[in-house]
């Protein structure tokens, strides 16, 4: 009797303890969850002209991070690669991606394999009978585009565009061309400017427009940088709002 007591009691123990691992666990990955929602992400955005050439492409490069730490992610023209004699050995993090890549490529192979084995195994079914789908009506339209209208406002109130440079150089092959050009340029910046103010939070650093009038005088390169920040918790809790609203007034089944 004793040794069965005990026997019970440290069954009981094993699981007390796994329950308490599992729910701390939970809790870490919702703290987690909900620490990735309210970090504030980032996009650092820079272009550069080339100086006496209006039309050239320039140099986009484009950063991505949180908290205000960033990465490059994309550049164009891409930097060119070095030469064959100077090619660095991949250091440490280099080597582990690529044997992490390799391992990953594997054992999406052998899955794809042991999935293919097992739909070549099984007996063929019946055809399914297709399910009706839901008839697009004029109220499921009216639903949809209040759906995207509330989403839509909830993206742009959650951007924050900041550390906003521009500095454009206004040129003409003629001094009155280069004026004219000049007070086109602020007739058109400005208005379209206050115009996004209704609607995204902007933050402006630099914002110059240069009149160059005298064609003798070199172009300097424009400029034109900022950066996009936004907490993903609006974003995500709009989102759920609309899948919501979609579920109660059956606008799921017009597509699934």
């Amino acid at each position: 009797m004793n040794t069965l007591t005990a026997v019970l009691g440290g069954a009981l123990w094993l699981l007390s303890r796994l329950g308490l691992g599992l729910a701390a666990a939970a809790a870490v990955l919702l703290a987690l969850a909900l620490l990735a929602l309210l970090i504030p992400f980032c996009a650092e955005v820079a272009w550069e002209g080339e100086a006496g050439d209006p039309d050239a492409l320039g140099r986009l490069r484009v950063r991505a991070g949180a908290l205000g730490f960033t990465v490059p992610v994309f550049e164009y023209p891409p930097p060119a690669p070095p030469p064959a004699g100077e090619q660095k050995r991949p250091g440490l993090f280099g080597r582990l991606r690529a044997r992490l890549k390799a391992k990953w490529a594997a054992w999406r192979d052998k899955r794809r394999q042991k999935r293919a084995a097992k739909a070549a195994a099984r007996r063929p079914k019946k055809p399914a009978r297709p399910r009706e789908k839901a008839r697009f009506t004029l109220d499921t339209l009216r639903s949809l585009l209040r759906g995207a209208g509330r989403l839509t406002r909830a993206v742009f109130g959650a951007l924050r565009v900041t550390r906003i440079r521009l500095y454009w150089p206004v040129t003409g092959a003629e001094p009155a061309e280069a004026a004219r050009a000049y007070g086109k340029a602020n007739a058109w910046l400005y208005p379209t400017l206050g115009a996004l103010s209704h609607y995204l939070y902007l933050d402006f650093e630099e914002l110059r427009l240069v009149p160059c009038i005298d064609p003798e005088t070199p172009v300097p390169p424009a400029r034109v940088s900022f950066r996009v920040s936004a907490r993903a918790l609006f974003i995500a809790f709009a989102a759920l709002r609309v899948l919501i609203q979609f579920y109660r007034e059956k606008v799921l089944d017009v597509f699934l």
